[in-house]
């Protein structure tokens, strides 16, 4: 999934973040409680005001993951 969300990242430089987080790193329970993240990998669109839109569980297709950001652009 690395390549594929590393290609995201660049295609949408400047409209979004991309925050990477390590599932076996004990200090971020607290963000995978908060965006009820249960497995990986996991993905969570947020909207510009941090508000989840879409959860996905697993490996995705870049078109998924693609159309889910477009979705929350402006």
């Amino acid at each position: 999934m690395t390549p594929i969300v590393n290609g995201l990242q660049a295609e949408f430089a400047g409209q979004l973040a991309v925050i990477h987080l390590n599932a076996a790193d004990p200090h971020i329970a607290a963000q995978q409680a908060a965006y009820d993240v249960r497995g990986h990998p996991s993905f969570v669109i947020l909207d510009a005001q941090g508000q989840p839109q879409n959860r996905f569980l697993g490996p995705q297709p870049i078109e998924t993951l693609r159309a889910a950001i477009t979705a929350v652009l402006p």
